[in-house]
């Protein structure tokens, strides 16, 4: 139940960072690391019941499977590390329910960004490359993990 907790805290202050700064730093992502080695360590099992092998296995795919998109430019590095810290601490099911939920709030996200200043990026041929560098995807993982944590605690 701490680690959960833990988990829930580390994914609400990767939310924050990357909304503010846009960046997932790595000091944070080897926290919710730790928190999974240490609960591994002690209990068998990951935070949220997934096996090790299987935290270990995911995170090992998840990093294989989304590193192409960051080379093509579609996913942050930090994005990257962080659907393999999510696989990590709760397996393949919270890896794929995060990541298709952090994707629909990423992408509300991103319609709020363009509110405040619509006519500005209509009117301009560099949208695609304005909000790729605007939209926090790390920030609708975080939200979508903080939400899969609290129903599966």
């Amino acid at each position: 139940m701490f680690a959960a907790s833990a988990s829930i805290a580390w994914a609400a202050v990767l939310a924050v960072y990357d909304w503010r700064w846009r960046r997932l730093p790595n000091w944070l992502l080897l926290c919710g690391m730790g928190v999974g080695l240490v609960h591994g360590a002690i209990h068998g099992t990951m935070p949220f019941g997934a096996t090790l092998s299987d935290g270990a296995g995911t995170a090992v795919v998840a990093l294989a499977v989304y590193w192409p998109a960051y080379q093509l430019g579609w996913m942050g590095a930090g994005d990257v590390k962080f659907c393999a810290v999510i696989g990590w601490l709760g397996g393949a099911k919270a890896l794929l329910m995060v990541l298709l939920a952090g994707t629909v709030i990423a992408g509300l996200l991103g319609v709020l960004l363009l509110l405040p200043g619509m006519s500005e990026y209509l009117s301009n041929s560099e949208l695609e490359p304005r909000l790729r560098r605007r939209i926090p995807f790390g920030s609708g993982l975080a939200v979508a993990f903080v939400a899969w944590s609290v129903v599966n605690m």
